[in-house]
């Protein structure tokens, strides 16, 4: 298993980006948070736009984390599949300290 970890600073509301390239998705730990729903945002390189990831009925892939300290399923994290660059949006400003996510991840090694 492989760890990374993003991070949304003091006063922020969107987190650094993790580079998912090659990865499968086991899981996503979720820190105590300021109560508020999380999206996601994705891009194709580290520094390019980063767009709202939505289903094609323009629903955000969302995340109802009123005070986090929780673990999220896989399966609840397949909207991710097949993007490399993700951001972790907050709909709350993450006062006090700055908020640490920590990705599960199985390298999937090209031969």
């Amino acid at each position: 298993m492989d760890v990374k970890s993003c991070q949304i600073p003091i006063d922020g509301k969107t987190s650094t980006a993790v580079d998912l390239e090659d990865c499968e998705i086991l899981g996503l730990i979720l820190p105590t948070l300021v109560s508020g729903a999380l999206t996601f945002t994705i891009s194709s390189t580290l520094t390019g736009d980063y767009v709202a990831l939505q289903s094609k009925a323009l629903a955000a892939l969302t995340i109802s984390a009123t005070t986090g300290g929780i673990a999220i399923a896989s399966d609840d994290l397949a909207g991710l599949k097949g993007y490399r660059f993700v951001k972790i949006v907050s709909a709350t400003t993450q006062t006090t300290t700055a908020r640490t996510f920590t990705w599960l991840l199985k390298k999937n090694w090209r031969r």
